[in-house]
């Protein structure tokens, strides 16, 4: 069950002069759309000309273990976030282990003998999360859930001991989840499948895809921090928070006319706790079992895929600097690695598109 906000301005027009409003919430990591207008928490902001009035609506749903809020512009903005609203309870029901009758719950129970029937959209995300697994050497693993589960993130974080660290390493292994070519699925005994570090991507373009239906002109979507936005009329400016900060940026990101991108950030800088004075965030090392020890505050992958930005965030986030610049060439992505020492290691395809934020220095990679 989800909790809706809704606002209508069916006359809306520009208001440039709109003050930013930032978010509280703790996710794993930010990347806000920056626009005209304000959509409830998100930073927006919007470098656009004077443009006719036009429909717009936004709304504001609890989902995702975090707040989602949706925006369209143009004839049908209603019934454009109405659809998108509908189908994101219907994706989360799906999606998220937490709900006993979700897809995913359903393949962590299963075995070899009772393999589970799954969607399509399902099967083509579990494609995509173990295929990246693949390329980023278990950077990302799906199969992760053991591990989070045993340092309670979410619900009662604490150091687990390290002998139930290292049993719970043992069952990390995306080559534990199995594919049958008749859209089928089933895991290993021990087996448990997280896609949140993949969902919230494979969603946003999801979501955009059913709305971009409607006649519209503009849609901005927030989960939690992800970023999915097109503008066919307009040019966008996106923020990405800055790590060291996050009442402030450290660099906005420019989205072209009628381009559709997800901008999706990973970092530990939210989401953690601390023990004993040590900080512990909430991005885990798959090898060790504990949190990565890097020297990159965030990670932001730019790109039309969400699934494999939001994948490829969180290893690049784990690996460091050196390797992640590596790896983004390797795999041809465009990223913004923000670092510990103030320097914002960007992709060279990036170039004239990133400005970087007062106590920010861009380097160009690539």
């Amino acid at each position: 069950m989800i909790s809706v906000i809704s606002t209508r301005t069916p006359n809306s027009h520009n208001e440039l002069r709109a003050k930013p409003v930032l978010s509280s919430f703790h996710r794993r990591g930010r990347a806000f759309a920056v626009s005209c207008l304000i959509l409830g928490q998100m930073l927006l902001w919007m470098i656009s000309g004077c443009a006719a009035k036009v429909p717009k609506e936004t709304i504001t749903v609890l989902a995702l273990d975090t707040y989602v809020t949706l925006t369209a512009e143009g004839n049908e903005a209603g019934k454009a976030v109405a659809e998108g609203a509908a189908y994101l309870t219907e994706l989360e029901g799906r999606l998220s282990r937490k709900k006993d009758k979700s897809e995913i719950a359903q393949l962590n129970a299963s075995t070899k003998e009772t393999p589970v029937r799954l969607s399509e959209e399902t099967y083509a995300l579990l494609e995509a999360v173990c295929l990246y697994a693949e390329k980023t050497e278990g950077l990302f693993d799906p199969t992760i859930a053991p591990v989070m589960d045993l340092w309670g993130f979410g619900e009662d974080p604490h150091v687990p001991s390290s002998s139930d660290i290292e049993e719970a390493v043992q069952r990390v292994d995306y080559r534990r989840i199995h594919l049958l070519p008749d859209g089928c699925a089933y895991v290993e005994e021990g087996t448990r499948v997280d896609l949140g570090g993949a969902a919230k991507g494979a969603i946003g373009i999801l979501l955009m895809a059913k709305m971009r239906e409607s006649s519209v002109t503009k849609i901005i979507l927030d989960l939690g921090g992800n970023v999915c936005a097109w503008a066919k009329k307009e040019e966008l400016t996106i923020g990405i928070i800055s790590p060291a900060d996050p009442t402030k940026l450290c660099c906005a990101y420019s989205l072209g006319k009628d381009e559709e991108q997800s901008v999706i950030t990973s970092g530990a800088y939210e989401r953690y706790f601390e023990e004993a004075g040590i900080r512990y965030g909430h991005i885990m090392d798959t090898a060790t079992g504990y949190p990565a020890v890097t020297d990159l505050l965030s990670a932001t992958v730019i790109g039309r895929d969400g699934t494999v930005g939001d994948i490829l965030s969180t290893a690049l986030y784990a690996s460091g600097s050196e390797k992640a610049r590596i790896l983004a060439g390797e795999l041809h992505i465009d990223c913004i690695l923000c670092a510990d020492n103030g320097t914002l290691w960007v992709s060279s395809s990036l170039k004239g598109k990133v400005d970087a934020q007062e106590g920010w220095t861009i380097e160009y990679f690539g």
